[in-house]
């Protein structure tokens, strides 16, 4: 199923698909966050390292969109500051169901936008795209992460063991959280 770009709003930030004039702020928020995103994000991480190497990144999430496979989006401020990511990945049309993933600049965290844009993406994903489950993967010790799942009506289904590696080459466990259409 090919996915459309989007532009969905929110009291306080809005997300789109990203366009190639992204490229320079979306490497920017890479790296100036890559400590934090380097345990969660190590793909996104170790790919950052040029705009231009955004701007592939950017062609290649697009094609991806367009084939149905994934879709990135960023988040951004009402005043256009890009300030995170969010994306269903491995979407499974089949089921329908996909992973989700998000991250927001140091700067941003504990003001209530990721749960924002959470409930945002997700609720885009269920009535919009028919996503019949969304799976969130979150590593035990992220207490803000679960307690963000659990605000927006995820249900945490239980824990894998060994379910992901980090840049620095470490196993870690994944909680697994789930929300099923109603």
């Amino acid at each position: 199923m090919k996915i459309s770009t989007f532009n969905i709003a929110s009291p306080r930030l809005y997300l789109r698909t990203y366009a190639l004039a992204d490229a320079k702020s979306l490497f920017q928020l890479v790296d100036e966050n890559k400590k934090m995103l380097s345990d969660y994000f190590p793909m996104t991480v170790e790919g950052n390292t040029s705009v231009m190497a955004k701007r592939k990144y950017i062609l290649e999430r697009n094609a991806d969109r367009k084939s149905g496979k994934h879709l990135f989006a960023g988040i951004f401020t009402l005043d256009k500051k890009l300030i995170g990511q969010i994306l269903a990945k491995d979407i499974n049309w089949r089921v329908p169901k996909c992973e989700l993933g998000y991250f927001l600049d140091k700067d941003f965290i504990g003001k209530g936008l990721g749960s924002e844009a959470v409930n945002l993406f997700s609720t885009y994903c269920i009535e919009e795209l028919g996503i019949a489950k969304i799976t969130l993967r979150i590593e035990p010790s992220n207490i803000a992460s679960k307690k963000l799942a659990k605000n927006c009506g995820y249900e945490l289904i239980g824990i894998a063991k060994n379910d992901f590696r980090s840049t620095t080459g470490r196993l870690m466990d994944c909680e697994i959280w789930e929300k099923i259409k109603k």
